[in-house]
């Protein structure tokens, strides 16, 4: 169904067309008031294709239309969405000579409308299609420059043909050298650069083969576009449409089409640095790049497909990517190299360029290396070369992103060698913002390492210490964050980074390779008693993974299996570990908050002296209190709420069948009297089972996850209540 904003413009048009019916002298009111209302509706909005196609009408279809309106029409055709074939086709009718054709200034709007929408075609080969068509209008002079600019940018190898040459030559001595003749026929020899063509190519050339000829970077100048802010206008409005719609890909993403800069309408910083994909030196019976349309073209001649000239546009073009990775080479990663260490020795060497130009390079090359998942070893080159110099601020985000895809390798090599480095231009400022994305930076690395790992069948051996060596790293600096900050969110990162551990450790493939390192004891209780729900929940989900790991790889292991592929830990180590998990149950499970006398226990750090004065404390407050049940579901202040939300919907669902409601949050005690006084019957151990299974029915999970795996007759109760 069409929108209200569909209706509106819908209904303009109609009075357009009805008004276009009436000769100027019978109008009741003026139409270029009507005109300009569409214009102003088409440039906010858009106009869809149905609309569009009445538009295109009114303009090449005879009426009683002034010229000023047809052309303010013109200047209105903000297609909404992807133009359609019927349309294309409806423009290039309305081309050449006739009573019934527009006139030629008209003609000449609508071919600079074509180069314009050029881009957003649905289907740019309808315009090949209609070459022969085009290219026999060359001899109409008043709308040559227009139709030389759109045969341009639609000419391919197929289309340069022995009598064409021939044509334009022939044409280009009559005109005496014109411009766009000139323009055009360095276009065909670009296809063929061994044709003699004497001294004809060799005048001035029109100023939209400047912009066609963009792959020679020192070329391309944006303000050549035939309507820059047009063009940009109908980017926003297409990207809105996208947005409400969300009918598809971006433009940049459904194409299987070389890249060209300008096209839509902005260059960015780097634009006129890296050159874009060109193939010279091609033969008639050569198939390159620039002429693939789709991805059937592109998979049917991938093997015959000639590489262009700089391999480097590579950094910028998906569709050479794509090229690059299926047919790769190590001759070609060594091409790209070497032209990006050129570039960045030289920027080492003028320190005067602008530092926005060399991270618009660098946030290229970071798009580039996350395609093909390798740091260029230029790149990385040049990374350790400027962070003596560099502020820590501009540009972090590249600069981190970019190194996160450090090959695997000794962890203290590449901490002398890069890392410290790094940490010590980041953290000069002295903010817990700088650590965090310091902590982020460790997250992503052992991420790319981990996929390292996954793809390798035989992992080096140094990997392990490698990647034990970096989370040994990351739990002090972690440790350190909690010191200075216990903000939800950046306590929230640095779960992130056990979970990315935790997860690491649980991979069969890698249980052999990688050790389980845990983190601080420091951190870990500071992190349970924090006022998180969702912090605690996250802490426990982690220990649960880790106390998996643990077992799996203190399990007996089979007789031909290779003792020096297994990780040993020693008894010292796990017992710390389980330690965690003893303080975690006593509090949440047992209410037995501080106890060390239990195996393993240790007390949450709590020095003895310190547990007992707050012993005292409680008690003082209220007799009926204890400081072991504190840090219970029933008083916790992050899980009472929970606790008691389950006790009223249980009591809502027997309303009628019980006498009274429990006063308070619930104890062993309190459930056993409410049982007698004709209140909820609820023994403790189903209070206890039943708020784990309603906080995982509200999405909280970890806690549960920890209780199971580390007390086993509660797999069994929720396996029966289940």
């Amino acid at each position: 169904m069409p929108s209200e904003r569909e209706d509106d413009i819908a209904a303009l048009i109609s009075d357009l067309e009805n008004a276009a019916k009436i000769p100027a002298k019978l109008r009741v009111s003026k139409v270029s008031r009507l005109v300009d209302t569409v214009g102003l509706k088409a440039y906010e909005e858009g106009v869809p294709n149905v609309s569009l196609s009445r538009l295109v009408d009114l303009i090449t279809l005879p009426s009683e239309l002034d010229q000023a309106s047809r052309g303010s029409l013109v200047r209105s055709l903000y297609p909404a969405s992807k133009v359609p074939d019927a349309i294309v086709i409806k423009i290039v009718g309305g081309l050449g000579h006739g009573q019934s054709k527009p006139t030629h200034s008209i003609q000449c709007a609508l071919l600079k409308w074509l180069v314009m929408v050029y881009d957003v075609l649905d289907n740019q080969k309808v315009l090949s299609q209609l070459y022969g068509f085009l290219f026999n209008l060359l001899d109409t002079v008043a709308i040559r420059p227009q139709l030389c600019h759109v045969l341009s940018l639609i000419t391919r190898r197929k289309h340069v043909r022995p009598f064409r040459i021939q044509m334009l030559m022939e044409l280009t001595c009559q005109a005496g050298n014109e411009a766009p003749l000139v323009g055009l026929m360095r276009v065909y020899k670009d296809y063929f650069p061994d044709i003699i063509v004497g001294d004809v190519a060799s005048g001035r050339a029109s100023v939209f083969t400047v912009w066609l000829s963009s792959w020679h970077s020192e070329w391309l100048l944006i303000d050549q576009h035939p309507d820059s802010e047009w063009r940009q206008r109908l980017g926003e409005i297409q990207e809105a449409h996208f947005q409400k719609t969300q009918d598809g890909l971006p433009p940049e993403k459904r194409t299987f089409r070389v890249t060209r800069k300008g096209v839509n309408g902005s260059v960015r910083s780097f634009g006129s640095i890296i050159p874009e994909v060109h193939t010279s030196h091609a033969q008639e019976s050569s198939i390159t790049l620039e002429e693939i349309e789709d991805v059937h073209e592109f998979v049917r001649k991938l093997e015959k497909i000639e590489p262009p000239n700089q391999l480097v546009a590579a950094i910028n073009d998906p569709l050479l990517q794509k090229f690059l990775q299926l047919r790769s080479s190590d001759t070609y990663s060594k091409r790209i190299d070497r032209w990006l260490l050129a570039f960045f020795e030289d920027q080492l060497e003028d320190s005067s360029l602008s530092p926005t130009k060399i991270f618009g390079m660098l946030e290229a090359v970071l798009g580039y290396t996350r395609y093909t998942k390798t740091l260029p070893p230029a790149c990385l080159t040049y990374l350790k070369s400027m962070i003596d110099s560099w502020n820590g601020i501009a540009g972090r985000e590249v600069v981190l992103d970019l190194l996160t895809y450090i090959p695997l390798g000794s962890f203290e090599d590449l901490y002398s060698s890069t890392f410290q480095p790094l940490e010590e231009v980041v953290l000069e400022d002295g903010t817990v913002e700088s650590k965090v994305a310091l902590l982020e930076f460790y997250r992503n690395l052992l991420d790319q390492w981990t996929a390292t790992l996954l793809s390798q069948s035989d992992p080096p051996g140094d990997a392990s210490s490698a990647v034990t060596s970096l989370v040994s790293h990351a739990n002090n600096l972690a440790l350190t964050i909690v010191q200075t900050s216990l903000n939800v969110n950046i306590l929230s990162t640095i779960l992130q980074f056990y979970e990315t551990t935790a997860s690491l450790v649980s991979l069969p493939t890698l249980r052999s390779t990688v050790r389980v390192t845990i983190p601080p004891t420091e951190l870990i209780y500071t992190l349970q008693f924090t006022d998180s729900l969702s912090t605690i929940s996250r802490l426990c989900a982690i220990l649960a993974l880790y106390k998996r790991a643990f077992e799996i790889a203190m399990s007996p292991k089979p007789i031909e299996s290779s003792a020096s592929n297994q990780v040993s830990y020693s008894k010292e180590y796990v017992n710390h570990f389980n330690g965690f998990l003893m303080d975690v149950c006593n509090c949440l499970w047992r209410s037995r908050a501080f106890n060390s006398s239990d195996p393993n226990a240790l007390a949450c750090l709590m020095a003895p002296a310190v547990t007992q004065l707050l012993s005292k404390y409680v008690t003082s407050v209220d007799t009926s209190m204890s400081l072991a049940t504190l840090f219970s579901f029933s008083f916790s202040p992050v899980f009472c709420l929970l606790a008691i939300s389950y006790v009223r919907e249980l009591e809502d669902r027997v309303e009628d069948e019980i006498d009274l409601r429990h006063p308070g949050p619930p104890t062993s005690k309190s459930l056993l009297q409410l049982e007698k006084d004709g209140g909820l019957k609820l023994p403790w151990p189903d209070y206890k089972l039943g708020v784990l299974h309603y906080m995982e029915n509200k999405g909280v999970n970890g806690v549960g996850e920890l209780m199971y795996n580390t007390m086993k007759h509660l797999m069994t109760a929720r396996e029966n209540k289940a």
